[in-house]
């Protein structure tokens, strides 16, 4: 005989798997438990060489792996890379499967050897890895500019700037605004020395020529009403008291005008200092004020997981995007 209680049961249960894919379904409409988070990473790779054993990190191929599995566990969307030799290099950790890559078109150029081992010095590349999903999951795809060479200041074959913009697609886009984004590894040797005057040196005041071409990128977007991020390998401790290049980026530079600009881990000692009487970082995320209302600040941070595979943090921050199609209605 059928017990009254199964009937009951298998009634229960019946209801509640007709709930949960009404939920599944009505989910996409509604919002509810997407994912509109964009993880951005900036980080200087040391001398990412395209064989094994060359170049000024030589590294084996166990190092490779080992790079590429932390770069898979750590999830971001988007990597603002510095110091990789050529697209070879950025696909030994940046799977082409996985990753459209954009790398600096930076003419090769022989070098000097490296400063402390007997091997020849390998091309230091800027470029973005962008998950091919990103188009899926957040509607946004990366579309190339033409590289900002005039970040090589006074050096023919110095560093470019790469430029994407991650622009909504059709279909999937929503409210979402054209995100303007650009790699950069500015001059080393400046940290945080003046840049101008008769106390700077060489170094400083090719970073100084930088700092005004960058200027002039932040001060293009901002008449334009353009939403930006600059990430990379600044070799400068912008986070010191009243820097000076920090206060000339915002001012515009020479020709420019005031823009207010936020930056990750704004006044944050890094956790790795090379010198304790300087603690700042040199690596920064910088964007303008509109995205600062899109930051979650307690997903930003230098991830210390990553210290053997590089002499640079990689520097992670999250924006939810969500916040800004809240903005919209």
């Amino acid at each position: 005989m059928h017990h009254p209680y199964c009937s009951f049961y298998n009634a229960l249960y019946i209801s509640g798997r007709l709930i949960i894919a009404l939920l599944l379904i009505w989910a996409p409409v509604t919002g509810v438990a997407v994912d509109l988070t964009l993880t951005l990473a900036a980080w200087n790779i040391e001398h990412l060489a395209a064989e094994d054993n060359q170049g000024c990190r030589p590294r084996e191929a166990g190092d490779y792996k080992a790079i590429r599995r932390y770069l898979r566990q750590a999830g971001a969307d988007v990597i603002a890379f510095q110091e990789v030799e050529n697209l070879r290099a950025a696909q030994r950790v940046f799977p082409a499967s996985d990753y459209d890559i954009h790398i600096s078109e930076r003419p090769t150029r022989e070098f000097p050897e490296c400063y402390d081992i007997a091997r020849d010095r390998l091309m230091q590349r800027t470029g973005f890895a962008v998950r091919k999903d990103l188009a899926a999951r957040l509607g946004l795809k990366p579309v190339r500019q033409p590289d900002v060479r005039e970040l090589k200041g006074s050096h023919e074959s110095g560093r470019w700037g790469v430029y994407i913009v991650l622009e909504p697609v059709a279909a999937e886009g929503g409210d979402l605004q054209p995100l303007h984004m650009l790699s950069i590894h500015l001059k080393s040797g400046c940290t945080y020395q003046a840049v101008t005057g008769k106390k700077a040196g060489s170094h400083c005041r090719l970073l100084h020529g930088q700092v005004e071409t960058l200027s002039g990128w932040i001060n293009a977007r901002a008449r334009l009403g353009q939403d930006f991020i600059i990430a990379g390998d600044f070799n400068r401790q912008l986070d010191q008291l009243s820097d000076e290049v920090w206060l000339r980026l915002e001012s515009g530079g020479r020709n420019g005008t005031y823009v207010d600009l936020e930056k990750a881990l704004h006044g944050v000692k890094h956790p790795r200092p090379y010198n304790p009487k300087y603690p700042f970082a040199i690596d920064h995320i910088v964007y303008n004020r509109a995205l600062d209302g899109l930051a979650v600040e307690e997903e930003t941070f230098f991830d210390v997981r990553a210290d053997t595979y590089s002499d640079h943090l990689p520097l992670f921050t999250v924006f939810d995007l969500a916040r800004a199609e809240g903005d919209e209605n």
